[in-house]
């Protein structure tokens, strides 16, 4: 086996295109784009594996004893109660990539236990190109609409509860006529508001940078049927609303998060999805009171520094020039990289996510494996002290 992939939190080993891969993921972490900053975070590889590990069997057992919760809107409810996606997750659970995690010499270890290896489903090198035209860019998703199967869709699907400060949704709903008005909201949300029932939107997942596309467009994208389409959100919606109500048990609020997935065969001629990837902090944005849980609080130590202002001018003039690598114009246009994590944030950083894996091994399992880290009240009134 010989590494297929190396991207700025996970390696990806394996032969190409042959059953199973191996995850391995790193103590590395990135923000807006990036790619792997100064800090590596040690014990982040084995938490993020063992919170993925963990969330693929809490998700993919069958889900028979769980109800949506009645403090959203009956109507909202009934139609999620009416899917094909709500039939599969009560009788079968998520259908899902995840073979179980595996220590350093391939051997299968337990639920929970602690590994940065995660044994996955193989799945197709995605079929997409970018071509460069009149100094635009534009990406050839025409692969995709030949109704393919074990491969990934190539979207982010993000799901929303509410707006928290500096959500992105606020400056579409500012922006686009109507655009709140189109989820049935009567107004547009202010920062902070929890939304009468959660959302979902779609990004680009191929692209250098995530691109903001519409219902339409993603149909159009990842060659999805209105059925699938329908199918794909409610997805979304059940499995959201179920890691709230686990990150409840936390003291956590879970604001908005992404979820990737893959195109599976089902009968003769037909597909499904399967989740793919991996869950955890920094796929999610939780937060206890005003305090961010998850990725989202590397993001906001750097937010209004010199780099992250580089970075938002380089995405925008890579655009106009129709260039992909903006990372180069920042570094070598602009001259600025990130700098290290300030002592007391890197502390954080690094205690949050074993933390986090400990707490929800022991939710789930009744166990866990991540011994001498603080209690998640302990962390979040560090993590208060220094916001």
């Amino acid at each position: 086996r010989h590494r297929l992939y190396s991207g700025s939190v996970k390696d990806i080993y394996g032969v190409e295109g042959k059953s199973p891969y191996v995850f391995e993921f790193s103590d590395r972490y990135s923000i807006f784009d990036w790619g792997e900053m100064p800090d590596p975070l040690p014990g982040k590889g084995e938490s993020l594996a063992v919170m993925g590990d963990l969330f693929f069997h809490y998700l993919g057992a069958p889900w028979e004893n769980w109800q949506i919760p009645e403090n959203f809107p009956k109507f909202w409810r009934d139609s999620l109660t009416t899917t094909a996606a709500w039939k599969q997750l009560r009788r079968e659970g998520m259908p899902h990539h995840s073979l179980g995690l595996i220590d350093g010499s391939n051997q299968s270890v337990a639920s929970g236990s602690r590994a940065r290896r995660l044994l996955v489903h193989a799945l197709q090198r995605p079929l997409v190109r970018a071509t460069t035209k009149e100094g635009k860019i534009f990406w050839d998703y025409s692969a995709y609409q030949e109704k393919l199967t074990n491969v990934l869709v190539p979207l982010e699907v993000v799901f929303r509860f509410g707006a928290p400060e500096a959500s992105s949704f606020l400056a579409r709903a500012e922006k686009i006529p109507d655009y709140a008005e189109s989820f049935g909201f009567p107004e547009v949300p202010r920062a902070g508001e929890w939304f009468p029932y959660p959302i979902v939107e779609f990004f680009t997942k191929l692209e250098p940078t995530d691109r903001f596309l519409t219902r339409e467009e993603a149909k159009q994208v990842a060659g999805l049927s209105q059925e699938e389409m329908d199918e794909l959100t409610a997805y979304t919606l059940l499995i959201a609303l179920r890691l709230r109500d686990l990150f409840s048990q936390l003291g956590l609020e879970l604001w908005d998060g992404k979820f990737e997935f893959a195109f599976q065969k089902n009968g003769e001629h037909g597909r499904t999805f399967q989740l793919v990837d991996s869950i955890g902090p920094d796929e999610l944005r939780l937060l206890s009171g005003n305090v961010h849980f998850s990725k989202e609080f590397l993001r906001r130590v750097y937010r209004g520094s010199p780099w992250y202002q580089a970075v938002e001018r380089a995405k925008q003039v890579a655009a106009e020039r129709g260039q992909k690598d903006w990372k180069k114009i920042c570094v070598e246009e602009y001259g600025q990289q990130p700098e290290r994590l300030p002592a007391e944030a890197y502390e954080c950083a690094r205690l949050l996510y074993p933390t986090l894996a400990q707490a929800l091994s022991q939710a789930v399992l009744g166990k866990g494996n991540f011994e001498g880290v603080p209690t998640m009240a302990d962390l979040c009134r560090r993590l208060r002290e220094i916001s």
